[in-house]
């Protein structure tokens, strides 16, 4: 049944400038599948068309099509496609990148796309075709919970050994690295700074390190919703 329905939506889109059919337009341009989530981006580029496997999104694994199409009503193809899931009142994205494959014709299939609890969710659609740029948002306010995921929801209770010192040994004991922030205590969904300071394991300085920084949340099983960007200082008194 799924060869189908594929079979179904490349005949829609190899066959846009050629049928008849019933179309709907949006400014100047085509929605060409009748059951597609629609939408011009931002800056009136592209058309979005996105096609929901199951219907919905939910909590779990997902997969969708993207159907792009220029404002010549063209098939958009070879171009860079990035999807983006990130809960707007929480202020953070998923872990994981979400998985674009080009099948041609101005289709785009995504998979990988985790929607790690229940809410409001939104999905950005990124397009870089040659030096044009432009992107739609895609607006989920109810993402319900999965039964079959619903397991992987359960939150587990901190440990109550943990260790909350700001300052410890690498695993191989061969840097001592500790942290201090000037925020008392660290904020919620707001970009703030640290000061990280990494000594040999007898208190002499390292200099010119390659510094990564890596951050999740355990229980609900997503990162950081930014990559921390790490710059060598002169502290005084480090």
């Amino acid at each position: 049944m799924r060869q189908f329905t594929l079979l179904i939506m490349m005949i829609f889109i190899f066959s846009c400038a050629s049928t008849g059919m019933d179309r709907h337009g949006h400014d100047g341009f085509t929605q060409h599948y009748e059951e597609s989530l629609f939408k011009i981006t931002e800056n009136g580029m592209f058309s979005v068309e996105m096609v929901l496997k199951g219907h919905e999104l939910k909590t779990g694994v997902n997969s969708l099509d993207v159907i792009i199409h220029d404002k010549n009503d063209g098939d958009v193809t070879g171009a860079e496609i990035t999807v983006t899931p990130w809960m707007p009142e929480m202020g953070h994205m998923v872990a994981e990148k979400p998985v674009v494959t080009e099948k041609g014709g101005g289709l785009y299939t995504v998979e990988n796309i985790i929607l790690t609890m229940s809410g409001h969710w939104a999905l950005k659609i990124g397009i870089r075709d040659g030096v044009t740029e432009d992107e739609a948002v895609f607006d989920f306010p109810e993402i319900k919970v999965d039964k079959g995921h619903a397991h992987r929801m359960v939150r587990v209770p901190a440990a109550s050994d943990l260790d909350l010192s700001t300052g410890r040994l690498s695993d191989n004991r061969v840097f001592h690295v500790s942290y201090s922030s000037k925020l008392d205590p660290v904020p919620l969904n707001k970009i703030h700074s640290w000061i990280l300071t990494v000594t040999t394991e007898d208190g002499m300085p390292v200099e010119g390190a390659d510094i990564s920084i890596e951050g999740d949340m355990p229980e609900h099983g997503h990162g950081l919703p930014t990559q921390p960007e790490v710059t060598a200082a002169q502290v005084s008194g480090t």
